[in-house]
């Protein structure tokens, strides 16, 4: 006798063998899997592009002239001539100290002057008596012999006096203070009444502006392959390189300048050789003291091969670029870099002319990924555009 239970368990099992083979019969009619979409990426080509080669260092602007202002003389102040923070001419009055007691000096000193003429005229007078007077021996030996005296006496104590009234007039021409050449004046250190204390009391501090120097440090690798190369050309001396330079803001300075200065020794510690280049700097833009990146060129150019910035990518194993190969795969190669060149990376190895570097779409790419690709726009030297 079949009860209601054991149908209930026999219709449960059928259904499920039923449902079985209805989900394998709908496996063979499954639509087949869509291939794999290639990503698009852009590439550029390397090429060997004409480039002038260059290197860069730290240096620091200096004036060429630099002083610190004092005075001759001691007295008060009077008067100060300039406007603090300007550029004064050679030759402008700066500083007036009280003349006053250095005019009476020379005062003083003129009529010394004129007192020492008029016994020494007194005294040729009588010594051009005594030499008639003595041919008739009308006076003895020993009475020329005084005249004589007296005459030479008279003409040091004039030649003294007149150099105590040159020294009064150098006195007094001191408390005026000139410009001692054409270049901008810091604040006046003292003011009116101070009293100024001869090679001692700091008035003001006045930098030449015009030319400036920049003195920075060259590796000694760097100053042997630069001779080097000086030697195979023949025609080129260090002082000939062209200097340029670049602000901390990154701009250019629009003026030229050129070495005028190379150390005759290389530093032991620090194993670099002192330089320096001198700038025009006619609009003074560069003030003493200021940090820039010096810029040496080579007077010739060469052929060497570009990749973009943006295509270098970096990791433990060091810097790398993505390539797409001739079956269209994306290999990884490690590239050896050299200088940069605006945006652009100096090759030195890994990479051969006619590779195409990734340059786009490298976060969506894995190594040994088939892609499509199309040629970038932008070549090297130029920036991306925002």
């Amino acid at each position: 006798m079949i009860t209601a239970p054991l149908v209930t368990r026999m219709a449960t099992v059928l259904g499920l063998s039923i449902s079985a083979l209805l989900l394998l019969s709908g496996c063979d009619n499954a639509p087949p899997a869509a291939p794999e979409v290639k990503v698009n990426v852009k590439v550029l080509e390397v090429v060997k592009k004409e480039v002038q080669p260059n290197r860069e260092f730290v240096g620091r602007t200096e004036a060429t002239q630099d002083i610190t202002i004092k005075s001759k003389v001691r007295g008060n102040l009077l008067k100060t001539n300039f406007e603090e923070g300007s550029v004064v001419q050679e030759g402008d009055l700066l500083f007036e100290i009280d003349p006053a007691q250095y005019d009476a000096a020379l005062k003083a000193a003129q009529a010394t002057v004129s007192q020492a003429k008029a016994a020494y005229d007194t005294a040729v007078l009588n010594f051009k008596r005594g030499e008639g007077l003595i041919k008739d021996n009308f006076i003895s030996q020993s009475d020329y012999d005084n005249l004589l005296s007296r005459q030479l006496q008279t003409a040091a104590s004039l030649e003294s006096a007149q150099a105590n009234l040159e020294n009064a007039k150098l006195e007094l021409g001191y408390t005026k203070i000139y410009a001692p050449f054409t270049g901008r004046i810091s604040r006046a250190a003292v003011f009116k009444g101070d009293l100024i204390i001869p090679d001692q009391t700091e008035l003001a501090n006045l930098v030449q502006m015009e030319p400036v120097w920049v003195n920075f440090q060259v590796p000694e690798k760097v100053l042997v392959t630069a001779q080097r190369i000086d030697k195979v050309d023949g025609e080129f001396d260090l002082q000939d390189f062209p200097v340029k330079i670049r602000f901390p803001d990154g701009s250019m300075f629009d003026e030229v300048g050129k070495m005028n200065f190379i150390n005759n020794r290389v530093d032991a510690t620090t194993g670099t050789l002192a330089l320096r280049a001198e700038f025009p700097n006619t609009q003074h833009m560069l003030v003493p003291g200021l940090y820039v990146t010096v810029i040496i060129e080579s007077p010739s150019s060469e052929q060497v091969m570009l990749v973009p910035q943006r295509a270098v990518q970096e990791d433990q194993q060091g810097r790398y670029v993505l390539v797409v190969n001739q079956q269209n795969t994306v290999e990884r190669v490690t590239v050896t870099l050299g200088q940069r060149y605006g945006v652009d990376w100096q090759v030195e190895s890994g990479l051969t002319e006619g590779s195409l570097v990734i340059t786009e779409g490298l976060q969506k790419v894995r190594i040994g990924a088939v892609v499509d690709y199309e040629m970038d726009t932008i070549q090297p030297f130029s920036e991306p555009q925002s």
